[in-house]
């Protein structure tokens, strides 16, 4: 017993010690900082309410974060299952089959970086793009996007501001208006005319009774879209970065359009973990984009040469390309070179798409081409379909507006990056995060379209 209280006596003492010298270790801080030892009491009230206002602080953003309603979030496995370990070239649907899950508006947060906020309702879409447009502007693109548009030099995949509205000015005003597309409507009719002749040659020539469509309209449709933006049929053209001459269309076609669609798909795991896409960039796809890039400019430039020198001949300037060497003087070589690619492949792959996507649609539904073929008669008669009839044709409009909404050419817009907090669809989205419209979930989303996944203009 006495030794027991002979220990505790001389724990007691050590810890007066402890305390003493701890005390002593303080003083001498609180001194060697400039604050008098008789200060040191003052200094404890002041280290006591900072506490307290930090504590305050994380109680109140604590509260008034679980007040905010956020959007529900796809877990990360499923990301990584469904994304990136299956390399997905058809996210779309990937986001599609999530919104039936979670809703048709949910959270997606991949590595460190933040938050992507999917949209699949046309109502969540409106409320992005018109509401809070001013808030949600930049882009944020791929690895694949940055590359291929050149830095954001396409008007499509470019964030507003100077260069956008210059260029998207030269291209209305001299392409896409009124104006031009009234006189640019000749080629139209003689396209048309010739893709109807090659269908019926190509059926009269084959013996089994089929047709490649695809490849048929492609081989129209790509020499029109070049014809409207350089004003002529392009000749044989030598590219000398090449050291060759492209005298087919499909070889031309591959060049500036086919090789960067399917570079465009290209899915770079690392755009999903962004700091590791900083320090271990993955070269052979950069690689790969680079060069399709380079191969592209050199065609291009090469047709940009051969109109010059057309023109210094004495050519009549009428075409989109006359008028930017005449007027877009304030342009870049890269901002020329973008002005020239980006409507021919616009306007290319997506005219593609629909008009294929139509026919096969059509040839399902034979009562949908028994409507079409008997409004077409009502209207026209024996004469030609001109464009003029087609605001008397709704069925053929409904058509076109179907097939869009179940094939849509475009299934995904690129990212955007929200500057300011915002409310979309009753969940709070904070600044940082980014904006991903699936057009494609949109346009399939069940709780706006009955039987989505059915082809039918009638609705």
């Amino acid at each position: 017993m006495l030794r027991l209280c002979h220990r505790e006596e001389k724990i007691n003492i050590m810890q007066e010690r402890s305390l003493k010298s701890y005390r002593k270790h303080i003083s001498g801080i609180v001194g060697w900082i400039g604050v008098p030892g008789e200060g040191l009491q003052c200094l404890r009230r002041s280290f006591q309410l900072l506490v307290v206002a930090v504590v305050a602080a994380i109680i109140v953003n604590t509260r008034s974060s679980k007040r905010r309603k956020y959007p529900p979030g796809v877990g990360a496995w499923k990301i990584m299952r469904d994304l990136v370990l299956h390399k997905d070239k058809v996210a779309h649907r990937t986001f599609y089959q999530w919104a039936k899950h979670y809703g048709p508006v949910y959270s997606v947060r991949t590595g460190l970086s933040s938050a992507v906020l999917v949209l699949n309702s046309a109502k969540s879409c409106r409320q992005a793009m018109t509401d809070h447009h001013s808030s949600i502007t930049a882009k944020k693109l791929t690895t694949a996007l940055q590359v291929l548009s050149l830095d954001k030099t396409m008007v499509a995949l470019s964030d507003y501001g100077r260069d956008h509205r210059l260029m998207k000015k030269l291209m209305v005003s001299h392409l896409l208006g009124t104006t031009p597309q009234r006189n640019n409507e000749f080629m139209r009719e003689e396209m048309v005319e010739k893709l109807i002749t090659s269908m019926h040659r190509e059926l009269k020539e084959t013996c089994n009774d089929t047709v490649n469509l695809s490849k048929i309209i492609l081989d129209h449709l790509f020499p029109f879209a070049l014809n409207q933006v350089i004003g002529r049929t392009v000749e044989p053209l030598f590219v000398e970065e090449l050291g060759s001459e492209i005298v087919s269309v499909q070889r031309m076609y591959d060049l500036i359009v086919g090789d960067h669609a399917t570079a465009a798909l290209e899915i770079n795991w690392r755009d999903f973990v962004p700091f590791i896409n900083r320090w271990i960039p993955n070269k052979k796809l950069r690689e790969m984009l680079n060069t399709v890039t380079k191969r592209r400019a050199a065609v291009v430039r090469a047709l940009i040469r051969q109109q010059m020198e057309l023109l210094s001949s004495g050519k009549e300037a009428k075409g989109y390309l006359d008028m930017l060497l005449k007027e877009g003087k304030v342009l870049s070589e890269e901002q020329l070179e973008t002005a020239i690619w980006e409507p021919v492949i616009e306007s290319t792959t997506t005219s593609h798409v629909a008009m294929v996507w139509a026919m096969f649609e059509l040839a399902k539904h034979p009562h949908s081409q028994d409507r079409l073929h008997k409004e077409i008669e009502q209207v026209c008669g024996k004469k030609t379909l001109e464009e003029e009839d087609l605001g008397k044709l709704p069925y053929l409009k409904a058509i076109f507006y179907e097939t869009v909404r179940r094939h849509s050419p475009l299934p995904l817009v690129p990212l955007r990056v929200v500057h300011e907090d915002v409310q979309i669809d009753g969940y709070h989205v904070p600044a940082g995060w980014k904006i991903l419209i699936n057009i494609w979930g949109v346009n399939n989303y069940e709780g706006e379209w009955e039987n989505s996944e059915a082809w039918k203009p009638e609705r």
